[in-house]
């Protein structure tokens, strides 16, 4: 499935071992460009930024989470996933 898709349809994220709730997290699925703020969010104290490039440079892992060189793992989850 699409990084975009998931990430547009998703209420929480985990990071590593954390899961928060972005401030901001969207990207249009069909005209994002490559530079544009898919994903805001306080991490650790420290703002996390992510644009639409660095998402789909994301390696795909067979648990459906994926790996980011800049912040490690990541997954999108939605409120039902949780329950």
């Amino acid at each position: 499935m699409n990084i975009l898709r998931l990430l547009n349809r998703s209420d929480y994220i985990q990071i590593n071992n954390q899961l928060i709730k972005p401030e901001f997290m969207h990207a249009s699925e069909d005209y994002a460009d490559e530079d544009d703020v898919a994903l805001e969010a306080s991490l650790n104290g420290s703002e996390l930024v992510l644009t639409v490039a660095e998402l789909e440079d994301a390696t795909p892992l067979s648990d459906g989470g994926y790996w980011l060189e800049s912040v490690g793992y990541i997954r999108f989850l939605s409120q039902t996933s949780l329950h």
